[in-house]
């Protein structure tokens, strides 16, 4: 492919309500062609034979039961600093 041409770079900077010096839009243009052309060497690659990868490993997900516990609300109140009834007080969260 060919190199980004600055007015492509400049567009997208204006896009991005970036403010960039020519110096720094050159910069961009080329790291920018840069991946571009990674991106072409990548889609070179073949992977017709591949076989999609839905996971990067083999090992399926262990799941446990849902297994609530019990706790003594008095107990877990004695430490909060506000309560009101079985609740902790807490300020207002606007």
């Amino acid at each position: 492919m060919a190199k980004l041409s600055l007015g492509t770079v400049e567009k997208v900077a204006q896009l991005a309500r970036l403010k960039l010096s020519e110096p720094e839009l050159m910069a961009i243009q080329n790291q920018l062609s840069a991946v571009l052309e990674n991106f072409e060497q990548i889609a070179q690659v073949d992977t017709k034979d591949v076989r999609p990868l839905v996971t990067p490993t083999d090992m399926s997900q262990t799941l446990r039961p849902d297994v609530s516990e019990k706790f003594d609300a008095e107990k877990l109140l004695s430490n909060a600093p506000e309560k009101s009834g079985n609740l902790f007080k807490v300020p207002p969260v606007v």
